[in-house]
């Protein structure tokens, strides 16, 4: 009896011990089974989706992650110049414990101190979009794997080609981003170095419209009525370009003003297509988001990513 008893001891012993290393070799292997997406947490923190340049990124995020079986957190303020609330996502974030993040920086240099708490908390942080300012990078010891996002310089450059290409000789005007991003500057720099490097064209005036379509309607409108005489208009992206446009109808002047936006939103190609504007400079979001996510991915599986990858920008007209 007491032989019988040992045996079956035995027994459940051998089997506990099998079923616990079958546990060991399949269980908790989640981001070790070779599957495409490997269940990882992917947090992004957009600038603001009041903006369709955002909601196309977001779309395209959350389709790839769905293809790839990864969970999206996405979040984003209201308006665009919300940096606090960025900062309050990212703490969030990283108290749910995502694997990475995926951040469009509303400031180039208030979100350095929140990807530090990122770096402290061992999640790795690829930037979208606009870049981060080196120094408060360096001040605050924070660091970045990746930046995926377009040259915003060249982006500025095409435009002023082919303001010249329309207007040679005349009064233009800017409307610039948010003071201090890193975005508008480098795509109103490269605008207006073309332009003068081009000559004919004199900028009259350089504002800026903090990317909202309002105020590119009173900002530009405030520039007409000290610049009647204004043939052109660059704006740094189209929702400001689409308030000058409306600025330029209610003024009456359709049709005498060549205005060029930049990231080619769906709205501003229905303008264009109208021919109320002349065309706009396309980056596609829908790239450079889903490429951002599969470099965090890359990362989180191989320890090692691209650092700079470029995203492709052309001048989208009617024709």
């Amino acid at each position: 009896m007491m032989k019988r008893l040992w045996k079956t001891l035995a027994a459940i012993l051998v089997v506990a011990m099998c079923l616990s290393m079958l546990t060991g070799c399949g269980g908790g292997g989640d981001k070790d089974n070779g599957a495409a997406g490997d269940s990882y947490k992917i947090g992004v923190v957009l600038k603001s989706l009041a903006n369709p340049f955002y909601v196309t990124m977001q779309e395209a995020i959350e389709a790839k992650g769905k293809e790839l079986g990864v969970q999206i957190m996405l979040q984003a303020p209201e308006k665009e110049t919300d940096t606090e609330k960025q900062m309050q996502i990212l703490e969030n974030m990283i108290t749910q414990q995502v694997d990475a993040i995926l951040l469009a920086p509303n400031g180039s240099t208030e979100l350095a101190p929140a990807v530090k708490k990122c770096n402290d908390a061992g999640i790795p942080v690829i930037i979208v979009d606009t870049r981060l300012d080196e120094a408060a990078m360096k001040e605050n010891g924070a660091t970045t794997i990746s930046f995926v996002g377009s040259d915003n310089y060249y982006g500025g450059q095409v435009a002023a080609e082919e303001m010249k290409k329309v207007v040679s000789e005349g009064k233009i005007a800017v409307l610039e981003g948010i003071s201090g991003h890193e975005s508008s500057i480098n795509r109103v720099n490269g605008f207006t170095d073309k332009i003068k490097e081009l000559g004919g064209l004199e900028i009259v005036a350089s504002q800026p419209a903090d990317w909202d379509q309002e105020k590119g309607y009173t900002v530009f409108q405030n520039i007409l009525q000290a610049n009647p005489d204004i043939v052109g208009l660059f704006a740094a992206n189209d929702m400001m370009a689409l308030g000058a446009v409306k600025a330029i109808e209610d003024a009456g002047l359709s049709g005498k003003i060549t205005v060029i936006g930049f990231d080619a939103t769906d709205d501003a190609k229905a303008v264009i297509n109208e021919g109320r504007m002349l065309g706009s400079i396309a980056q596609s979001p829908a790239n450079m988001g889903t490429t951002a996510l599969e470099t965090a991915l890359d990362y989180l599986k191989n320890g090692s990513c691209e650092e700079d990858i470029a995203v492709e920008v052309v001048m989208q007209t009617a024709e």
